[in-house]
């Protein structure tokens, strides 16, 4: 059974830029950065390239064997599930007539890195038109409301 997994959209927006996949959880306001292999990926399971594909395209890259490769692509693809970047479709999705992923010429096989950045996790989680006030200086959260009791 191959497995292939979606963007976890629209909770999760995503665009690459010269190589570096700049990744957005809009439910958590957490952000994250990979780039080489790790864009590479991200490209990949964005079109809905198969595990087992893109697997099969990054061995031919790496000297350490197909057995490593597969181990790290499913490391890597585990913390896009931790921090709830991806899902996994269902066996039964329809599957969509893809051929080999691209894979660009040069590429080396690098273990991916998953940077992730917290530090604007506040301001990413305002909602300027829900959770406002009517203080001045726009947005401003809204105080939590009391709970009645």
């Amino acid at each position: 059974m191959e497995r292939r997994f979606r963007v976890n959209s629209p909770a999760v927006a995503s665009e690459i830029i010269e190589g570096e996949a700049v990744i957005m959880n809009l439910k958590s306001g957490v952000y994250f950065s990979t780039s080489q292999v790790g864009s590479l990926l991200w490209s990949w399971i964005e079109q809905g390239h198969t595990v087992s594909a893109m697997v099969h395209e990054l061995s031919g890259t790496s000297e350490a064997g197909r057995e490593v490769v597969e181990q790290t692509v499913a490391r890597f693809i585990a913390q896009l599930l931790e921090h709830d970047l991806i899902r996994e479709l269902a066996p039964d999705a329809p599957v969509p007539l893809l051929g080999a992923p691209p894979l660009p010429a040069g590429t080396v096989f690098a273990p991916p890195v998953l940077e992730v950045y917290t530090d604007m996790q506040d301001l990413l989680l305002l909602d300027p038109i829900h959770d406002v006030d009517e203080t001045v200086g726009w947005p401003s959260p809204k105080p939590p409301e009391e709970s009645v009791a």
